[in-house]
């Protein structure tokens, strides 16, 4: 087949056999760059000569030249004609006239486009007719107000008194809401067509020429469409179109672009005019309302302090001088004629603040005196303050110390999301934004900031070392300044950043136009605060990087002194959890003095709200853009302030009363005293913010490569050994096993080599305080640092993605929509998987930790990790750094004692309520105060306007106040902690006055310090006659007494009548059986959620009985050393008893094999030696063998106890997974078993205990030998914690085990085995043979031992010998 020649494309257009054929479109195609010649017009160069000679002669005055062509004059003389021959046309040189060339450089003229003409004529326009609509606009609204309004008639008539000859007639489509309306307006020019509608309830779409209005009722329903729902133009304009088709009014397009389908958008964008300059007219109506009311409220002013001066004739400084009184208005009638003389730009924001007494700063008073509070000073914020927020701009006295709390909370926070793309243009509104501080404020603080920083301060002084500071700076995206988060070239605003109050109303707002979030911002903000406050006012501000932002104000002279000293920062209550610890304590909400609860996320609170308006401002003008968000933060802020007292009530309901009931209980559980707790806390905090707790990055990344190296070496290792064993069980030739000693030397090289390159990392000279420890301990204990900084980081981000999916929970908050909620859910699955194997791997590192510890090492052990999200975000340890430093002497408290760490958080909860009380109850007094002088300030304005128009929105605010002061009423009443209504203000705010000692404010109603009852005379034990040991029978026990005890013995022995629910664990993972336990240690809250952050709410709580008196039934066991000693001593005379340098071995039921070596007996042959666990769990096993021998009269209660080793424990605190707790747990059978008896190893304080469980009776015995009531809280939640997965285990296995562990009304009792402050022993390595005493007891059925500290030595030598009686390993 013959080829033909490839045609061109326009030939491979197939042929047309009618018409013109199909139409060609050119192919778009990647342009080629290679060709950049510019290609000019024929004639381009004469004409660009021929109008620079015109501009040229035109600017200069003369005659246009005349040399020029005619037909190149202007490009319009070539008329309509598309044809004009140029095929003898040529380029020339352009040829410049001496006078051209002599010239002398003009100024560039401003390029004007036709469309931004426009637009500001338009505007213009507008701005000229807006003062004619002001009374009529007022006087509709007023007449319709609370009736019915009429539709325009179909012709309005104007008849013209000053018979002028300019009558006009013209036709208006008025948009209704369910229908148009056509109207013929006859008028001239004395009043416009536009003046009538507003008249008749209809406003002009178009300044002038109008053809077109929307009625009142319409742009009404719109303004409330846009408050719940943010700009809804198009969806509206698309509304209107579609219910007047279905109603028979057909509208079309008049716009050009529309002409192809004239019925799309017909009117959208006269809605967007009608609705942006309507917006307009209200806001300079409601100005002149504002004026008049700042006008009323100076008089009042004036008055009260010509009051002042009349009865306090020795405050002369109060006194107004004649000149000031004569400048205070004293009217400001306002009639319709004088609206429009009021000034559109009063000073509105302008501090009332009265002269007032200066008064000398109270010096240090001596510590046997109590401490003085700060004297304060009358005195009033700016009247655009009290209005966005009166609960914490109402004070009338302003000069509270910092350390208080300050006289104003705030916060701010950027958002980045509130892009606008530079190509969406710019045009002139005319509106004069509320709250946005203008571009040249803002950029003007960023100059100063420049040249402060170019100048330090001599000594500063900081409250955080550098390093902490830099870390801080690395994490946090807002710390970096050059960080761009958005680009551009493409973008020329990046985001928004707001200034709210510590309700949440936004106060201030500002363009961010820089690449990242400066501190130029959170300046402007702090400074435009303080010109509107009092000169003494003081300021807590809440900021994510505050510490960051505190530190530089602290190095640069940035803030004048007068501010600096008046200002404080902290840290937003959910961003300080993903900074660093020693920054938590010197700037989290949670520890400083003075903060209450609020947990200053207003700022978050008001993203949520306004994230519509994402989308919609990015492509809008710039000026519409912060006009729209200036009007819906200011419906924001008028709805909060209208919900003030719902928030005082929701913060003291729930928030202030649950966390003070919940803290109270855990101080009173952990019986640690006030005093103690905060000097403990005192310890913590200089300890914590002092030491170096971070290695260098160098450090770090060689000592990663280290241990992978250790890590591969190991594997190398087992490889070998698995190897070794393979050949040697099948008969392998001896050149094999040759080789195979030679890798394992050179195995041994490597090892050895890998620890010198590990003491070449100059570890020691790092932390010279790890020197002497063993190298595998010092190498896991950084890892874990480490480690647990990188889980910290990886929660906190998990912690925010679940904040963010709980907005909406019950529809109490705004739905996030479905894309940003997969998003979100996507991005915590991807998350999750490395944060549970970081965790877990966290938790194996604390159980290495636990068993590598030498026995005299100070460091304590890191506590384990929730794998829970919700357990996780409650756990306080997270933000706690692993402790590398060995501690002088004991390890401190505030590190090791549960008890102390506890009492030391629920002591922050309690004084972080007291100081929630006073300021609540401050800002009632704020309300109450406000109500009563804006109702006073309303009624002088009223009569100062006469019969203005204006006179009703006073109306309306009146209405509105008291509406206020209705839904407020109960809220306002005085209460404290727990909620009682305090009689009188005094009352209320004395803890104000009160100021801090130690650091930490004292609560209004502290829990009383704990003190021990008077013990019981001693208690003799009288057994009934024949008595059996019955505590620990099945049958119900009998009723035994205690002679000379003023306790009668208890009455609920008895089992529970009914059989108690099975848990079923077949159905329930790992995390499930936590959150049941916790439901069992702090009982199920269905609480409403509070509105703070949940990583306050306490977790703490234990929800178990505590008995402080002797089990009853609990016989004594006197004859156990005795009998132990005669079967020793049997053996011994029969040859049967080995020798010390042996080791043993006892088998347990269900062949678990424990061995004792040499090591394990040395501790039972000194006099103080301490007892390891091996040696316990030897000698704890062999006893129990022995007494459930057949042969044993004391069989039938031994085969009823089940025994755990002291390292079962362990593995449920580091979380241990359920297949290895069954391993170990399942040969015990304790399912069929009553009794579990559980030694317990306190690793910190080298001490042993003993819990002893009752399953029948939910009953847990604690035996101390040292007879301390502290440290049982963490033990009691890891036994609880152990029973509910042993629970579940066993059902899940087919073990059914009847317990209830779900029902919070069926609570674990908890009884004592030892009188509180009567110790058995004084020494401290005696309480490991005291335990195992007590486990033979119970074995043998008793619940005491007769023994007493003198006979320890001679029962330690007893259980030596046992041990040789057993058999050889």
């Amino acid at each position: 087949m013959a080829k033909y020649p490839k045609r061109s494309t326009r030939a491979n257009q197939p042929a047309a056999a009618s018409g013109l054929g199909t139409h060609y479109t050119s192919p778009i195609k990647a342009r080629n760059r290679r060709k950049q010649k510019v290609v000019k017009g024929l004639g381009q160069a004469q004409k660009t000569a021929a109008a620079a000679l015109r501009l040229h002669a035109i600017l200069h005055g003369d005659d246009p030249p005349s040399a020029s062509p005619p037909a190149l004059d202007h490009p319009m003389d070539l008329g309509n004609d598309q044809d004009v021959e140029m095929n003898g046309w040529e380029d020339e040189e352009v040829i410049v006239t001496p006078s051209a060339a002599s010239a002398p450089p003009r100024p560039p003229l401003p390029q004007h486009s036709d469309t931004e003409a426009a637009h500001a004529r338009l505007n213009d326009a507008w701005n000229a007719l807006l003062p004619l609509l002001e009374i009529p606009w007022v006087k509709y609204y007023r007449d319709t107000h609370g009736g019915p309004r009429e539709c325009i008639p179909t012709e309005v008539v104007y008849d013209c008194t000053s018979s002028c000859d300019s009558p006009t007639v013209t036709k208006v489509k008025c948009l209704y809401p369910t229908h148009i309306r056509y109207v013929t307006f006859r008028t001239c020019s004395c009043k416009s067509a536009a003046i009538l509608l507003v008249e008749h309830g209809v406003f002009p779409a178009t300044p002038s020429k109008t053809q077109t209005g929307v009625s009142f009722d319409l742009l009404d329903f719109y303004r409330a469409l846009f408050e719940r729902s943010c700009d809804a133009v198009t969806a509206l304009a698309a509304a209107l179109h579609t219910v007047y088709e279905r109603r028979g009014f057909r509208v079309l397009s008049a716009r050009v672009d529309n002409i192809h389908n004239p019925t799309q958008d017909p009117f959208r964008r006269l809605l967007t005019q009608a609705v942006q300059w309507s917006s307009n007219l209200r806001a300079r109506v409601e100005h002149k309302v504002d004026v008049a009311l700042q006008a009323a409220a100076m008089r009042l002013a004036a008055q009260r302090r010509i009051g002042e001066a009349s009865v306090d004739s020795v405050l002369t400084s109060a006194t107004l001088t004649e000149a000031s009184v004569d400048s205070v208005p004293t009217s400001a009638t306002l009639t319709e004629a004088s609206v429009d003389s009021v000034p559109t730009s009063a000073p509105l924001s302008t501090p009332i603040v009265p002269t007032s007494v200066t008064r000398p700063e109270p010096t240090s008073a001596p510590l046997s005196t109590p401490p003085v509070a700060p004297m304060l000073s009358a005195g009033r914020a700016s009247r655009t303050l009290t209005e966005r927020c009166p609960a914490c701009f109402g004070l009338t006295e302003w000069g509270r110390s910092l350390k208080d709390g300050g006289d104003v909370q705030g916060g701010g926070d950027g958002c980045f999301s509130y892009l606008r793309l530079k190509s969406a243009g710019n045009g002139e509104i005319s509106y004069d934004p509320k709250r946005f501080l203008s571009k040249a404020t803002v950029d003007a603080v960023g100059r100063r900031l420049a040249l402060a920083r170019k100048n330090p301060k001599a000594n500063p002084k900081s409250l955080l070392a550098k390093e902490v500071v830099q870390l801080c700076e690395e994490s946090w995206d807002a710390a970096n300044e050059k960080k761009q988060k958005a680009n551009p070239e493409r973008y020329d605003a990046s985001g928004i950043f707001v200034m709210t109050c510590r309700h949440g109303q936004p106060i201030f707002l500002c363009n961010i136009d820089t690449p990242g979030e400066q501190q130029r911002y959170i300046v402007a903000m702090v400074e435009e605060l303080f010109t509107m406050l009092p000169d003494m006012a003081t300021l807590m501000q809440a900021y994510d990087v505050a510490c960051i932002t505190d530190h530089s104000l602290d190095l640069y002279p940035i803030l004048s002194d007068a501010i600096r000293s008046r200002v404080s920062f902290v840290i937003n209550g959910m961003h300080a959890y993903g900074h660093q610890w020693a920054c938590q304590l010197m700037y989290s909400p949670r520890f400083r003095t003075g903060m209450g609860l609020a947990d200053h996320e207003g700022v978050e609170r008001f993203w949520s709200r306004t994230r519509k308006l994402i989308p919609l401002t990015r492509t809008q003008w710039n000026s519409r853009r912060i006009w729209m968000i200036d009007q819906y933060a200011a419906f924001v802020g008028e709805e909060s302030r209208a919900s003030l007292g719902a928030w005082i009530s929701r913060q003291q309901e729930k928030n202030i009363e649950v966390k003070h009931r919940a803290a109270t209980k855990t101080l009173l559980d952990c019986r640690v005293t006030e005093r103690t707790l905060r000097a403990e806390w005192a310890a913590q905090k200089e300890a914590q913010t002092s030491i170096r707790a971070h290695a260098p990055k160098r450090l770090r990344r060689e000592l990663d490569k280290v241990l992978l190296l250790q890590t591969q070496i190991d594997a190398v290792e087992k490889a070998i050994e698995d190897t070794k064993k393979t050949l040697k069980g099948a008969g392998a030739p001896a050149s094999s096993l040759k080789i195979l000693q030679g890798l394992e030397l050179t195995h041994e090289k490597l090892s050895t080599e890998a620890e010198a390159l590990y003491g070449s990392l100059n570890i020691q000279d790092t932390f010279p305080e790890l020197r002497n420890l063993p190298l595998e301990f010092t190498q896991t204990l950084l890892v874990m640092r480490d480690l647990k900084i990188n889980i910290r980081k990886r929660a906190t981000g998990s912690f925010m993605e679940w904040e963010t999916l709980d907005r909406a929970v019950s529809g109490r908050r705004e739905p996030l929509g479905t894309k940003v909620h997969q998003a979100t859910r996507k991005a915590i699955s991807r998350r999750q998987p490395a944060l549970l194997k970081a965790i877990n791997k966290f938790n194996e590192g604390c159980a290495t930790l636990n068993r590598l510890r030498p026995f005299n090492c100070s460091i304590p052990i890191p506590s384990p990790l929730s794998t829970q999200l919700n357990g996780l975000r409650n756990d306080a340890t997270l933000h706690e750094d692993v402790w590398i430093t060995p501690s002088q002497g004991p390890i401190p408290r505030w590190l090791n004692d549960d008890d102390v760490r506890d009492g030391i958080r629920s002591l922050h909860v309690l004084d972080r309520c007291a100081e929630e009380v006073v300021r609540l109850n401050l800002e009632r007094d704020n309300l109450r105060h406000w109500l009563s002088e804006e109702a006073d300030i309303v009624e002088e304005a009223k009569q100062a306007l006469g019969s203005s128009p204006l006179i009703f929105f006073l109306l309306q605010r009146q209405q509105d106040l008291a509406d206020m002061k209705r839904s407020w009423s109960a809220s306002l009443r005085y209460q404290d902690v727990e909620g009682q209504v305090v009689s009188g203000v005094a009352k209320a705010l004395v803890p104000i006055a009160v100021a801090s000692v130690g650091g930490v404010t004292p609560p209004v109603t502290p829990p009383p310090p704990f003190v021990l009852p008077p013990p019981p005379p001693p208690a003799v034990f009288v057994p009934p006659p024949n008595a059996t040991p019955s505590l620990l029978s099945s049958a119900p026990p009998s009723r035994p007494h205690f002679r000379g005890s003023s306790t009668p013995p208890s009455s609920d022995m008895a089992p529970p009548t009914t059989q108690a629910p099975s848990l079923d664990a077949a159905d329930l993972s790992d995390e499930d059986l936590v959150e049941i336990v916790e439901q069992v240690l702090h009982g199920s809250d269905n609480e409403e959620e509070i509105e703070t952050s949940a990583v306050e709410t306490s977790a703490d709580v234990l929800d178990v009985q505590w008995v402080y008196e002797l089990p009853a039934c609990a016989t004594i066991d006197t004859t156990f050393a005795r009998e132990l000693a005669k079967r020793n001593a049997d053996f011994e005379s029969t040859g049967m008893s080995t020798g010390e340098h042996l080791s043993h071995y006892v088998v347990q039921q269900n062949g678990r094999v424990l061995e004792i070596t040499p090591a394990d007996l040395k501790p039972f042959t000194y006099p103080t030696g301490r007892l390891n666990g091996f040696g316990l769990n030897g000698v704890a096993s062999s006893l129990l063998n022995l007494y459930r021998a057949v042969y044993s009269p004391t069989r039938e209660i031994a085969n009823r106890c089940a025994l755990f080793s002291t390292y079962d424990l362990p593995l449920v605190q580091f979380k241990g997974s359920d297949p290895d707790l069954w391993r170990r747990l399942s040969p015990t059978e304790y399912w069929d078993k009553p009794i579990w008896l559980i030694p317990i190893f306190r690793a910190e304080q080298a001490h042993w205990v003993l819990m002893v469980v009752l399953i029948p009776f939910q009953r847990l015995l604690c035996f101390d030998s040292l007879a301390s009531i502290g440290g049982w809280r963490q033990d009691l939640r890891d036994v609880m914690l152990l029973i509910t997965r042993l629970v579940a285990l066993a059902n899940r296995n087919k073990h059914p085990l009847h317990v209830s562990t779900e029902d919070p009304t069926e609570k674990w009792e908890v009884r004592l085995l030892f009188q509180p402050g009567r110790p058995l022993q004084t020494n401290d390595y005696d309480c490991g043979v005291w335990v195992l005493s007590m486990l033979a007891a119970f074995m043998r059925g008793h619940a005491e031992t007769s023994l007493t500290e003198s006979d320890i030595p001679w029962v330690r030598d007893v259980f030596r010998r046992h041990i040789l009686t057993l058999t050889i390993t």
